[in-house]
C-alpha cells in the first residue's frame, strides 16, 4: 500500500490521540501489517492479550507435532497467521481428505493412529466443548489439548464492553446501537454491562436469518429493543449484499439487494453507545451518524480490521466529526480480526 503525505499526517495525529501505551502498541503493529502484510505484526497484536501471548509462546517452545482440530475459517486463519510454526495437518469430523495450503485434513481415527501424542489445537468456536469431550473419550491427554475455541468464546463476550474507561462514561439510561447485531449476543452483553432495566437497543441487521436469531435471544432475555431490518450506511438506498452468516457484507457482485439507512435518519433520540461491526462499511456507517456523534458524543466501539486503511481512516473520520474524543484500541482474537477502536 502506497501512502501519501496526508496519510502520514493523519497517522501521526491519531497516534497522539491514543489514550494509553497498549493502544499505541496495537496501532503501530496494525499499521505495519496494513503496509507490509507481514504476519509478524499480527502476532505482535495477538500478544497484546495475555492468553494470546501464552498461546504463541507455547507454540514456539513446544516440540510436539502440532495439529489443528477444525478445518474451518478459524483453523485456516491460525495457519495463515502463525506461518512461523509448523503444523502437521488439520483434523475434522467431516472434512477428511481435503487439502489446505498443502496440509491434509484427516479423521480422528487417523489422528489416533499417527499422532497420539500430538499437541492438538481446537479451533472451532461453535462446538469446542463437544470436541474436547470427544478427544478425551478417544484417549488423548488433556495436557496435550489447547482449546482456542473456548478462549474465543470468552473474548467474544469481552469485546466492546471490557475497557475500564467505559465504566466512567456509563449513564443511567443507556441507548445502544448494535450495528451488525448478527445473533444478538452483543446486545445481550450490552444489557448485562449497562445493568438493565435502564437500557434500550436499536439492533440493525439486514439478514433475515440473523434477525430471527437476534429476536429470539433478545425476547428470551427480556431486552427492550427495536430490530431494524436494514444495513448501516451513510444514507437511505438499496445496495447489493452477500449473505454469509456473521460475515455478510455489502458487495457489488452479489445477487441479493438490501435496504440500508443511516443512524441520523432512523433514530430520533440521543444514543449513548454505538457498536459497529459491519464488514467494511464502518466508514459509511460513521458518516451516517455524523449528527449524533457531533451533538451527543456517544461512546463508540468500531471494528478497524476489515480494510487495511481502517486503522487510521476511521479514527481520523471520528476526530473530524468531534475532536473531543480520546481513542483506545483492544484486540479480541488469536488472528488478524476483531481489533476494536473505542472512542470516548
Amino acid at each position: 500500500m502506497v501512502m501519501g503525505e496526508s496519510d502520514i499526517g493523519q497517522i501521526r495525529e491519531i497516534y497522539e490521540l491514543l489514550g494509553d501505551e497498549l493502544s499505541k502498541n496495537i496501532f503501530s503493529n496494525r499499521l505495519m501489517y496494513s503496509l507490509t502484510g507481514d504476519m509478524q505484526f499480527v502476532r505482535n497484536v495477538v500478544c497484546s492479550i495475555d492468553k494470546g501471548k501464552e498461546f504463541y509462546e507455547r507454540l514456539k517452545a513446544n516440540t510436539q507435532v502440532k495439529v489443528i482440530f477444525g478445518a474451518g475459517s478459524v483453523g485456516k486463519r491460525l495457519v495463515r497467521v502463525y506461518n512461523d510454526i509448523k503444523f502437521e495437518c488439520f483434523v475434522d469430523n467431516y472434512g477428511a481428505g481435503q487439502i489446505y495450503k498443502q496440509l491434509p485434513v484427516i479423521s480422528v481415527q487417523s489422528l489416533k493412529e499417527k499422532y497420539q501424542e500430538a499437541l492438538i489445537i481446537i479451533s472451532t468456536k461453535q462446538c469446542h466443548e463437544e470436541i474436547l469431550e470427544q478427544l478425551l473419550r478417544e484417549g488423548f491427554r488433556k495436557e496435550n489439548i489447547i482449546n482456542i475455541g473456548m478462549e474465543y468464546e470468552k473474548l467474544g463476550h469481552l469485546q466492546y464492553f471490557d475497557l475500564p474507561k467505559l465504566e466512567e462514561r456509563k449513564e443511567l439510561k443507556e441507548v445502544f446501537v448494535d450495528g451488525g447485531c448478527f445473533d444478538g449476543n452483543s446486545s445481550l452483553d450490552f444489557y448485562q454491562w449497562c445493568l438493565a432495566p435502564g437500557g434500550y437497543v436499536y439492533a440493525w441487521e439486514p439478514d433475515a436469518e440473523n434477525r430471527r436469531k437476534c429476536k429470539r435471544i433478545l425476547d428470551e432475555n427480556g431486552i427492550k429493543y427495536e430490530l431494524i431490518p436494514k444495513g448501516l450506511w451513510s444514507e437511505a438506498k438499496e445496495l447489493k449484499f452477500e449473505m454469509d452468516g456473521s460475515s455478510s457484507r455489502i458487495s457489488e457482485i452479489a445477487d441479493i439487494s438490501i435496504q440500508v439507512d443511516s443512524i441520523d435518519r432512523v433514530i430520533q433520540e440521543p444514543v449513548t453507545c454505538i457498536k459497529m461491526d459491519i464488514e467494511g462499511a464502518e466508514y459509511q456507517g460513521i458518516l451516517g451518524a455524523k449528527e449524533m456523534i457531533s451533538r451527543f458524543k456517544p461512546k463508540l466501539a468500531v471494528c478497524v480490521y476489515h480494510k487495511p486503511e481502517d486503522i487510521w481512516e476511521l479514527p481520523q473520520l471520528i476526530h473530524r466529526i468531534n475532536s473531543e474524543y480520546e481513542f483506545y484500541l483492544r484486540h479480541y482474537s488469536f488472528g488478524d480480526v476483531e481489533t476494536v477502536l473505542y472512542a470516548l
